[in-house]
């Protein structure tokens, strides 16, 4: 019986650590900038481990929040260890699976302060950026397993008045918000768990 509840609690430890792998985060807290909008304006989720990670963009309410017109042009990104996209044996993060109201791509910008690794640019020229009620997803494969910052991400939203300081630098409002398992988690545990009952009935009869 006590190899029993034993199995059923490793189950639930790597259930809960498979989970935490997906992840949420609602944006609106003003980094960089003048302009404090009155509530979240944006969502960002990032699913995955290692090197590859898929993530999904949401642009809520900009045009009541902001203006008419302004739209998310980029996302700073912090990574562990530190990311190296330039010089000598520079590290690389390639872009797959675009879906959705914007285009994806890299670069080298070092965002608010200077201080962050790299940045997903949205949208080529100003054109495909990402606008109200839009969203976009994308997969990126990073050459070395990456985790993020505890403030991995800042939003670039540009298009704003004058009024409101022409653009701005805005991160997660709080922590994350959701941990969603992947399907495959569920088979997991279930299996799991029907092996551990398996073998106990046997050791019964």
């Amino acid at each position: 019986m006590k190899k029993f509840i034993t199995g059923i609690f490793v189950s639930i430890v790597m259930f809960t650590a498979a989970s935490a792998n997906a992840t949420t985060e609602n944006y609106g807290t003003l980094l960089a900038g003048t302009y404090q909008p009155s509530a979240s304006f944006a969502s960002l989720s990032a699913t995955g481990s290692g090197n590859v990670y898929t993530f999904t963009l949401t642009g809520l309410n900009l045009d009541s929040l902001f203006t008419n017109g302004a739209f998310i042009g980029s996302i700073a990104v912090d990574t562990n260890p530190d990311l190296k996209l330039t010089g000598k044996n520079h590290d690389t993060v390639s872009i797959s699976s675009v879906t959705g109201g914007a285009t994806v791509g890299t670069g080298n910008g070092k965002g608010p302060g200077g201080n962050w690794d790299f940045q997903f640019d949205l949208g080529n020229s100003g054109v495909s950026r990402l606008t109200s009620g839009e969203s976009v997803s994308w997969t990126a494969t990073f050459s070395k397993p990456v985790t993020f910052a505890d403030v991995g991400f800042a939003l670039h939203v540009q298009g704003l008045t004058p009024a409101e300081g022409g653009s701005a630098w805005y991160v997660a409002g709080s922590p994350i918000t959701a941990a969603v398992p992947e399907p495959s988690t569920y088979l997991m545990l279930l299996a799991g768990l029907g092996i551990i009952g398996f073998v106990s009935k046997r050791r019964l009869s």
